[in-house]
């Protein structure tokens, strides 16, 4: 599975979620599905402790729900993140945040939960320093709570459920996270 069909399969998950935790998701030829409540937790968000950093870069932008077909847009969150541990950078796609979502260079994407509202952000993101399925690169998805203009919480990362097969000769999925969750960043 190349890295566009994972990033296509991320969209098509976001777009049912969105479709799940809410009634409001037109679908019409030409509509257009904006959220202004995205608009909090884009920017800069940053969490240092114990000579370990963890950066995160949410863009926000409005794009064509590829499996619709029907010219049908909607906002999302895309993003970019850093991970540095005792000085060594272990994952870094911040190199990529001048990009648009349409570059595929995003190492985040994310919506909200429950009716398009609230405090709850949902997504994944490739754990960059990871094996995934058939070798290429792992995601995890995360769970992120709104706390205020200045703090979020990364609440939890978690492995993607079902079977995780691996192709003779391909190096086997690694179930670990590394990266760090239970964490409060705060607005740069």
């Amino acid at each position: 599975m190349n890295k566009k069909s994972i990033k296509t399969i991320f969209v098509l998950l976001i777009i049912m979620s969105i479709k799940v935790m809410s009634q409001t998701l037109n679908t019409n030829p030409g509509a257009n599905n904006l959220n202004a409540n995205l608009d909090r937790y884009v920017g800069t968000w940053k969490w240092e402790e114990n000579n370990k950093s963890f950066i995160i870069i949410f863009k926000k932008e409005n794009i064509i729900l590829p499996p619709i077909n029907k010219n049908v847009r909607a906002d999302i969150l895309y993003g970019f993140h850093k991970f540095v541990n005792n000085n060594s950078i272990i994952e870094n796609s911040l190199d990529f945040s001048n990009t648009s979502y349409n570059n595929k260079k995003s190492s985040i994407l994310a919506g909200l939960g429950r009716e398009g509202i609230g405090n709850t952000l949902l997504g994944s993101i490739t754990h960059l320093s990871k094996n995934g399925i058939g070798g290429g690169k792992k995601t995890v998805n995360f769970k992120i709570e709104y706390l205020d203009s200045t703090h979020i919480k990364l609440v939890s990362l978690e492995n993607p459920q079902g079977v995780k097969l691996t192709r003779t000769g391909q190096p086997a999925y690694d179930w670990s996270i590394s990266l760090p969750q239970d964490i409060v960043l705060i607005k740069q």
